[in-house]
C-alpha cells in the first residue's frame, strides 16, 4: 500500500517549505493567495488528508466541542442543536454528542469521556437532579477551569456560565392572558422538583394565583412526567371534579398535546369549553388541533449565546461566571379563549 502523502510531499511538489504548506492548508493570510491556491490544489491532487488530531496535540486544542442533551424523546431539546451546530461549524469546530437519557450516571460518564478525548469545551443541558457538586465537586476535578456552559436548566451557585429561559416570566404571561379572558378556575399539570424549569414554572403559577387571591389546593396542582400519556390521562380526572377547571396550564407542550387529544374523546372543545396552554412553543404547536397557545422559548438566542460564551472561554477569556436569562414570548392561538 502506498504511503499517505505528507506536508513534505506537498512541499516538494510545489517547491516551497513544509511550514509554508502547513500555513497554506490553514488558509493563513501570511501566505499569498496565489501560493495558497497552488498548495491547496496540489494537496487535493495528491489526496492529502489534514490530520486535525496531530494539529490539536501541537496547539493543545482538539478542535472539538461536546454537547450533552438530557432527553431526546422531547423534541424541544433538539432545537438547540441546530443553532449551536451552525455556529460551531462556522468556527471550524466539530461536535461530540451525548444523549444522557435523563440519567445522572450517563451524564457523568460522558463528561469524563469528553475530557479524556480532549474536547475543548462542553455545553450541557443538565439531567434532572443535577446538583452543584456534580459539576464543581471533588469527583469532577477534570472540570476545574474547563469551558462549560449550561443551557435551558439552571444549577444554583455553580461556577460555570448558564444561559436559561425566564420561566417565571413565561408563566406570568400565560396566566395574565387567561385571567384577562375571564378564567378563575385553573389547573397546573406536570413538572416536579428535580429541575429548575419545573420549580420556577410551578412557583410562578402559585405566585400568580396568590396575586389575584385565588386559592392553590390539591385540585390545582398535579405533578407528573413530561409525556403525552400524562396529559391525556389527567383530563378525565379534572373533568370529574365538582368544579372542573376552565383553564389548564401545562408545564410543557408535550403534556398539552396529550390534553388536547383527550378533549375530543370526552366531547370537550379546547379553546371553547376549556382553555389549554403549553410551554416551549415547539414547531408542532402551530399544527396541533386546535393550534396550541404556548410560550416560545428562544432556543435560537439561547443556543447562539451559549455557543459564543463557550467559544470565548475556549479562546482564553477570563471573567466572572455569566448567568444570562433570555425572555420568552407569548404566542396566542386557538386552544385558548374566553372562560365558558
Amino acid at each position: 500500500m502506498a504511503s499517505r502523502p505528507t506536508l513534505k510531499t506537498i512541499a516538494d511538489q510545489v517547491g516551497v517549505t513544509v511550514s509554508a504548506v502547513s500555513l497554506a492548508l490553514r488558509d493563513d493570510p501570511r501566505i499569498s493567495q496565489a501560493t495558497r491556491e497552488r498548495i491547496q490544489q496540489a494537496a487535493q491532487v495528491l489526496g492529502y488528508v489534514y490530520n486535525r488530531h496531530a494539529a490539536g496535540l501541537r496547539r493543545g486544542d482538539s478542535g472539538t466541542v461536546a454537547v450533552c442533551l438530557n432527553d431526546l424523546s422531547n423534541p424541544f431539546f433538539t432545537e438547540f442543536l441546530g443553532h449551536m451546530e451552525a455556529r460551531f461549524r462556522e468556527a471550524d469546530r466539530m461536535m461530540l454528542f451525548c444523549h444522557a437519557h435523563e440519567t445522572p450516571s450517563i451524564q457523568a460518564r460522558f463528561i469524563r469521556q469528553m475530557a479524556e478525548h480532549g474536547a475543548a469545551g462542553l455545553i450541557l443541558v443538565p439531567v434532572a437532579g443535577t446538583t452543584r457538586e456534580d459539576l464543581d465537586g471533588p469527583q469532577v476535578k477534570h472540570l476545574q477551569d474547563f469551558p462549560l456552559v449550561l443551557i435551558s436548566r439552571d444549577v444554583a451557585d455553580t461556577g460555570f456560565d448558564r444561559v436559561i429561559n425566564d420561566d417565571v416570566l413565561g408563566i406570568r404571561l400565560l396566566f395574565e392572558h387567561l385571567y384577562e379572558a375571564g378564567h378563575r378556575r385553573f389547573a397546573w399539570l406536570g413538572g416536579g422538583g428535580d429541575t429548575s424549569t419545573a420549580r420556577d414554572r410551578e412557583s410562578s403559577f402559585r405566585q400568580q394565583m396568590d396575586a389575584v387571591g385565588l386559592p392553590v389546593t390539591s385540585d390545582s396542582i398535579h405533578h407528573g412526567p413530561t409525556t403525552l400519556d400524562f396529559g391525556d390521562s389527567m383530563l378525565k380526572q379534572l373533568l370529574a371534579m365538582p368544579e372542573p377547571p376552565t383553564a389548564i396550564i401545562c408545564f410543557s407542550d408535550i403534556i398539552a398535546f396529550g390534553v388536547l387529544a383527550a378533549c375530543y374523546r370526552h366531547g370537550v372543545r379546547p379553546g371553547v369549553d376549556i382553555s389549554v396552554t403549553g410551554f416551549d412553543d415547539m414547531a408542532a404547536a402551530a399544527y396541533s388541533a386546535p393550534a396550541l397557545t404556548s410560550v416560545r422559548v428562544r432556543t435560537d438566542l439561547i443556543g447562539q449565546c451559549a455557543s459564543e460564551l463557550l467559544l470565548s472561554r475556549m479562546a482564553g477569556e477570563r471573567y466572572p461566571p455569566v448567568r444570562k436569562v433570555v425572555p420568552p414570548e407569548l404566542v396566542v392561538r386557538a386552544s385558548t379563549g374566553p372562560a365558558a
